[in-house]
């Protein structure tokens, strides 16, 4: 049998993500966790440049570098992006 109190939960919010009611510390909150893990994962690319460079394998290390930026380039974009109402 089904458990209604979940199913009411998801309900309200669905509801609340539809219609934009979501409080805007979970937004920043949200924003936050995206912006850091963009960042490690930009971390990791540019470590996997640079040692691919370390070792001698210059095509890897040059679209590996290109990837990292164009992510940087992305994040950057978001993070300055203007709000909307």
């Amino acid at each position: 049998m089904a458990d209604l109190h979940y199913r009411e939960k998801l309900r309200k919010i669905e509801q609340a993500a539809s219609k934009n009611e979501v409080p805007n510390s979970a937004k920043n909150f949200g924003l936050g966790c995206f912006t850091l893990g963009m960042l490690l994962f930009i971390g990791l690319l540019l470590f996997l440049a640079i040692s691919l460079f370390i070792h001698n394998i210059i095509f890897g290390s040059v679209v590996t570098f290109v990837v990292a930026a164009v992510f940087i380039f992305i994040l950057m974009k978001l993070l300055t992006a203007p709000k909307l109402p």
